[in-house]
């Protein structure tokens, strides 16, 4: 059976993309003992460093075995096979001990990127300004480097970058749905939409549908006004355009601190974590529960009561990601 294949987009930036792959993949594999290929497309590569051993993606960058090596190989017209590029364990992935695995085979491998990524622009402008051509199927090498490895995966997940951009639209191209996490605010939702404009000109360019999944709900305060107001009318007027999941995850301390790599903790890697955690519950557990809202829509007391625990929480979420996405 061949994996399925997942973008995780937003064209806003700082809506915890690479946080919400981490918690998915982590969650897939771990505790529904799945195998996962996780592919970072983001120059920032900010899911590779909480995920890979700074050592590692040195030696990978060495290797010339990251994102943006197999898509220059696309962009000189060449065709590859993803297998080349991908880091396994023991090297990756995550910071959770492998015994800690509730059902075997489950497995992460990953596809890396660095900051080099970005060179792929300045390659781009080179052949506009020597007036050649970009390759016909360079928004189709990363698809066609993964069509034979896919029977390897049950899921392939992409972390796309911020913007519109060769990266973004060669992962959709990739993918047979896309999710965009968003925090309950405006400017948010509008990176969804310049989403859903730029699939349905890439559907109708390329004959390729990558199908809309919903959108997550991240960082909420469910406190703050703007927060409740904007959740209010994602789960009623305007749940037919963002699908919103029913489960959403909560503006979290400790969230922020594994989901983001912090260089100016020495010897440390995933978050700022030296050592492995014991299980996947000890690296999402939090000391206290967390309050549901008594009222409104984003209130899950029916499901989960007044309070709930962030693994919990995820796990539901996790599941829903499960039933959609296959």
């Amino acid at each position: 059976m061949s994996a399925v294949t997942v973008s995780i987009i937003n064209l806003k930036g700082g809506v915890g993309k690479s946080t919400l792959a981490m918690l998915l993949n982590e969650f897939l594999v771990f505790w529904f003992g799945q195998r996962v290929l996780l592919i970072d497309m983001d120059a920032q590569g900010n899911l590779s460093y909480i995920m890979v051993p700074e050592a590692q993606i040195d030696e990978q960058t060495r290797e010339h075995r990251t994102i943006y090596d197999l898509l220059k190989l696309g962009l000189a017209g060449r065709r590859t096979n993803i297998d080349s590029f991908i880091t396994k364990p023991p090297f990756v992935v995550s910071n959770v001990a492998r015994s800690a695995a509730t059902t075997y085979p489950g497995t992460i491998d990953m596809v890396i990127s660095t900051p080099a990524v970005a060179q792929l622009d300045e390659d781009l402008m080179k052949l506009w300004e020597a007036k050649q051509p970009m390759p016909d199927n360079l928004r189709m090498s990363l698809a066609e480097a993964i069509e034979p490895s896919l029977d390897k995966y049950d899921y392939v997940l992409i972390d796309c970058p911020p913007g519109l951009s060769i990266f973004s639209s060669t992962a959709l191209m990739s993918s047979n749905f896309y999710i965009s996490p968003v925090i309950p605010e405006p400017l948010s939702l509008q990176g969804v939409d310049l989403v859903q404009r730029r699939v349905a000109e890439l559907s109708e360019k390329y004959g390729h549908r990558t199908r809309f999944m919903g959108v997550v709900l991240n960082i909420v305060k469910h406190y703050r006004n703007t927060h409740s107001r904007v959740a209010d009318l994602l789960y009623s007027t305007n749940q037919d355009q963002y699908q919103p999941f029913r489960f959403w995850i909560p503006d979290s301390e400790r969230l922020r601190k594994i989901g983001e790599f912090d260089p100016d903790l020495p010897g440390s890697w995933g978050g700022g974590v030296g050592a492995k955690f014991a299980s996947l519950l000890q690296k999402y557990a939090q000391s206290f529960v967390l309050t549901n809202p008594k009222a409104g829509l984003l209130s899950r007391t029916d499901v989960e009561g007044p309070n709930y625990k962030l693994e919990d929480r995820i796990h539901s979420l996790v599941e829903e990601f499960r039933e959609r996405c296959q």
